[in-house]
């Protein structure tokens, strides 16, 4: 099991994004990727431009290289429009792969030398700083799992005027990692509900009693979760996929409007004032706590309910449908494992004509 740790770590000073698109066009592969040499230390590599993305890579798999130069424009194009359209990030992302935990671990402690020591217990994983995605080689598909994890936080952070609260970057980051891979160098098939790691997670949490409360989730973040410990960093990751999707498909869709207006108001830089200024979002510590942390209740007050009680209780009720036995074999088709499936049609009783 992938054991990772994924911090938005920094920010980035973004254009004034323009209107939202009401469809996002799909990017357009670039054939001939500009290649030019790239070193690190003795280290020798390329940067790979791909027109969406410029990958900084001392990698030693073929394969890896290969196929990431489609992975990463398709995962942005997936990431633009799977749940609200999205603008363009205001450049090319910077993707820093290295062939060797040595080579990432070296350019951490030169990229940020007082959090390097933090990094040093991560097992395997990577991280996000000013919309860089900083990643190593963990073989084939943890490999694309991270960056496509680690991606969006690099397109959040770029395309974002506001953070979004720590509980949903987070969540929308694993909802953009599930995914079918291609075949014969077709395009990857982004598909949020296929990500086994998170689900069997999901089910551990909730077989061992470590499920936590909404209200006192969304007021965590995965820096407290890693010093309490790998396993409760997974479960972090877990609950947190499984509320993004909570919030797009749960209750009927219920909240899927207030989940679309956070994101646009992210974009455009409102989330800050719409929390201060908000009647319904709490105390002035906790819109206080919401704008300065990322953490707490008031969005989930200003954003889609007021009645967190309520809130909690079908988020709850939502991971333990999930977890129904025989979901499995829905994750592994990417399908929503809580959909509930059309009724069979009855053809009508021909009575004849007398």
């Amino acid at each position: 099991m992938l054991a990772l740790i994924a911090l938005a770590v920094g920010c980035r000073t973004v254009a004034e994004p323009q209107a939202l698109p009401a469809a996002v066009k799909s990017v357009n592969l670039r054939t001939d990727p500009i290649i030019e040499p790239w070193t690190f230390g003795t280290a020798v590599g390329e940067c790979i431009d791909t027109g969406t993305h410029r990958l900084h890579s001392t990698l030693r798999d073929p394969v890896i290289r290969d196929r990431m130069q489609v992975f990463l424009p398709t995962a942005l194009d997936h990431y633009r429009k799977a749940l609200v359209p999205l603008p363009e990030p205001d450049e090319p992302i910077d993707v820093y792969l290295f062939g060797t935990r040595a080579e990432w671990m070296a350019f951490t402690r030169i990229r940020m030398p007082l959090e390097a020591a933090m990094y040093e217990n991560i097992g395997r994983g990577g991280y996000t700083i000013e919309g860089d995605a900083v990643l190593y080689d963990i073989g084939r598909w943890d490999t694309f799992t991270i960056a496509a994890h680690e991606g969006w936080h690099a397109y959040s952070q770029r395309a974002f005027r506001h953070a979004l609260p720590m509980w949903l970057e987070e969540g929308l980051a694993c909802y953009m990692e599930g995914v079918r891979g291609g075949i014969n160098g077709a395009p990857p098939e982004f598909m949020p509900w296929r990500n086994f790691e998170r689900f069997d997670e999901l089910r551990l949490v909730m077989q061992r009693g470590r499920f936590v409360p909404l209200t006192e989730f969304v007021q965590g973040t995965p820096q407290e979760y890693l010093r309490e410990g790998r396993r409760t960093l997974l479960t972090y990751y877990a609950q947190a996929w499984a509320l993004v999707h909570f919030l797009n498909e749960g209750e009927g869709g219920r909240y899927r409007k207030g989940l679309e207006r956070l994101l646009n108001d992210a974009v455009y830089g409102r989330v800050s004032g719409t929390i201060w200024e908000s009647n319904k979002a709490g105390t002035r510590n906790e819109r206080r706590l919401a704008i300065g942390r990322q953490v707490g209740p008031a969005v989930l007050r200003e954003y889609f309910d007021e009645d967190i009680a309520r809130l909690a209780t079908e988020y709850e009720a939502f991971v333990r449908a999930i977890i129904v036995r025989g979901n499995g074999e829905k994750i592994s088709r990417g399908e929503s494992p809580i959909a509930v499936a059309p009724a069979p049609t009855v053809p009508a009783l021909l009575t004849p004509a007398p």
